[in-house]
């Protein structure tokens, strides 16, 4: 009898990501927060549409004249905010989301005071805030990452689209933990935030996309 050699390939796992860095934001799962900039009249002046920084300024807060005061909009109003949400360039984040920012990373982030309503009236307990990241820098390993980009005016813009893998020098991110890179979309966090996040219980309100390089 002879000896038969199956010639059919084994099963390769696919290397998975290391859970190193990930790009951090909202999910806009269960519908919007359908919540309205009150007194926008206030607190953004023509030509701008938006709430953001002021003029020269790339991240962070101008002097607002009056606490920004977010009330939903009765018909696209659908739940209350989550731990973390988006309005124009800034977050809206829950005071538990806030006090883990503090402690793992405060040089990293920026706070604003806000009022935050129920279709009610009544305020939002806990205490929401506005938060924006103001760290950036520029500390992509491209030789480790694969990432892809465009060249507009000799500058490279690189883009997260598709499947990225992306590195990051830790001599020059330092101590950072959460940070963005330059000329790249997005916030980045690492797993140390990450797990911190996770274990103050605020899980499904945010979406971790892990954009590490696979190994």
């Amino acid at each position: 009898m002879s000896n038969v050699v199956s010639l059919r390939p084994k099963r390769v796992r696919a290397p998975k990501r290391i859970g190193a860095y990930f790009q951090l934001g909202p999910t806009y799962s269960g519908g919007s927060h359908g919540l309205e900039l009150e007194n926008r009249d206030k607190l953004i002046t023509p030509p701008r549409v938006l709430l953001g920084p002021g003029s020269g300024q790339k991240y962070g807060f101008p002097a607002f004249p009056e606490i920004p005061r977010f009330r939903p909009e009765k018909n696209g109003y659908d739940r209350p905010p989550k731990d973390l949400e988006e309005f124009n360039f800034y977050w809206i984040i829950s005071q538990r989301f806030r006090e883990v920012l503090e402690k793992i990373d405060a040089a990293g982030v920026s706070f604003a005071d806000c009022e935050v309503f129920h279709i009610s009236g009544r305020p939002v307990e806990p205490k929401h805030y506005l938060c924006d990241v103001i760290r950036e820098v520029d500390a992509l390993d491209e030789t480790a990452s694969k990432v892809g980009y465009e060249v507009i005016e000799d500058v490279r813009y690189y883009t997260l689209a598709g499947d990225p893998e992306v590195s990051f020098k830790r001599e020059a991110l330092g101590d950072a933990h959460i940070f963005r890179q330059k000329d790249m979309p997005g916030v980045f966090c690492d797993a140390l935030l990450k797990q911190a996040i996770v274990d103050a219980g605020i899980k499904k309100p945010l979406h971790f996309r892990d954009v590490s390089i696979r190994a």
